[in-house]
């Protein structure tokens, strides 16, 4: 179930700067990593929107690796006022996502964003990356005011939450790029589909790339693992995106 775990994590870290603080949310600070490049250039920014684990090990290599490409990644704990798992188990992170409150949790993203845009590393363009039920708070966000520059979904649920991404399709303010794996039973392709033929219908800037055979939660940076092409593919084509729409 998406990203419980870090898989073959980046070596070393030259390069980069990382630092533990705070970033602005709704109605407190959260919790935040920063990771940007080690120099005084103003870089393009990107908010991480982490999966139903939390802000663990395995966004913070995300982080860096933004950083490693030329960007100022950050990654909030959107589960701050929920706490920490009391046990690393499937039915301790359920239980903690249902006391998440989406609407809440969206204002938060909309209080990153704007932190990101104002500071002091960054160029003022901001993109969103989020994954499964990141990946559904992305496309919701994408959606509203304050968009950001461009948006990257993997594994979002269309079809989930009331509103979800396909009621506020007509609304979509952001060019989206969106992955998914057509085994993921969970999203169901059906949605995918659909959310597609909604966005087309309303000229809305978008691109579902989906590979055969995948499940949930595919991206790896593990060479032995058997998503790695793929998600080999998924990285190269997110930096594509990202540097076309936030240069």
């Amino acid at each position: 179930m998406c990203h419980q775990h870090r898989d073959a994590p980046i070596s070393g870290g030259g390069g980069i700067t990382e630092t533990d603080g705070e970033a602005p949310g709704a109605d407190r600070a959260l919790p935040a990593f920063l990771a940007r490049p080690d120099n005084d250039a103003a870089a393009p920014a990107v908010l991480i929107v982490h999966d139903i684990w939390g802000a663990n090990a395995f966004y913070r290599d995300l982080a860096r690796r933004l950083a490693g490409e030329g960007f100022v990644a950050l990654l909030p704990d959107f589960f701050a006022r929920q706490g920490e798992l009391p046990e690393q188990t499937r039915d301790a992170a359920f239980a903690r996502r249902e006391r998440l409150d989406s609407d809440l949790a969206l204002r938060d993203i909309a209080a990153a964003l704007d932190w990101l845009r104002e500071h002091p590393a960054s160029s003022g363009r901001v993109a969103t990356i989020g994954f499964c039920m990141g990946g559904t708070l992305v496309l919701l966000a994408a959606s509203r005011q304050s968009a950001p520059d461009a948006t990257v979904a993997f594994y979002g649920f269309p079809a989930a939450g009331s509103p979800s991404p396909l009621d506020e399709a007509d609304t979509l303010r952001s060019p989206l790029l969106a992955f998914w794996g057509d085994a993921d039973t969970g999203v169901g392709m059906d949605n995918v589909e659909t959310y597609r033929a909604a966005l087309t219908e309303t000229g809305a800037r978008h691109e579902f790339v989906i590979y055969p055979d995948y499940p949930h939660g595919f991206l790896s940076f593990d060479p032995d693992s058997t998503t790695f092409e793929g998600s080999r593919d998924a990285w190269e084509r997110m930096l594509t995106f990202f540097k076309k729409h936030l240069k």
